[in-house]
């Protein structure tokens, strides 16, 4: 029961360090540059692009202050593409680190901002779970072999938090079974 809540608080984590990846918002308001704890950001100029941590951009739209670019990753032609290479390919296709967050907050907060925001959060959805059913499946087919090393290419933030539990138990093994093995020696 505290390893899910450990868990899940550790997803929330990876959810708030995607909150700093940058996102083009268009303003319709002026402002100067604007100094906080996180950077500095601006100058802010109405109908001209700018580029923000992905919270101050939900701030700002949520007080009716920008509209959002959103990523060409998030275009519904780009996630088909992307479920096809996934589906076909046991090799990770290269995604933004946090795009399940990002996709997220955008598809809840952006919504009117992007082409097709429901079909856009299904098909992020299916594409994590064709992601998350390679993981499974490479982890399931782990061997002998995998003593050497084992290299996981274009994982997200999100996945590797994932995996990190599993992984750390199968080295707490590993290196008990040795330590017995030298122990005999």
């Amino acid at each position: 029961m505290v390893t899910n809540v450990v868990e899940e608080l550790a997803h929330q984590e990876v959810h708030f360090i995607a909150e700093d990846e940058e996102i083009i918002i268009v303003p319709n308001f002026s402002l100067q540059h604007v100094h906080l704890l996180g950077g500095t950001y601006g100058p802010f100029r109405p109908q001209i692009p700018v580029g923000v941590p992905l919270w101050l951009a939900v701030f700002l739209k949520k007080q009716g202050k920008c509209n959002v670019i959103p990523p060409r990753w998030l275009e519904v032609t780009t996630l088909n593409s992307v479920i096809e290479l996934e589906r076909g390919d046991d090799v990770f296709q290269a995604l933004p680190i946090h795009y399940v967050e990002l996709a997220t907050d955008l598809c809840k907060y952006a919504r009117e901002d992007l082409q097709d925001w429901s079909l856009s959060c299904d098909l992020v959805d299916s594409i994590r779970s064709v992601r998350h059913n390679k993981i499974q499946s490479g982890l399931r087919s782990l061997d002998t072999r995998a003593l050497k090393g084992v290299k996981l290419n274009n994982l997200t933030a999100l996945e590797v938090n994932l995996i990190r539990p599993f992984m750390s138990r199968a080295l707490g093994h590993f290196l008990d079974a040795n330590a017995g093995r030298m122990k005999r020696m």
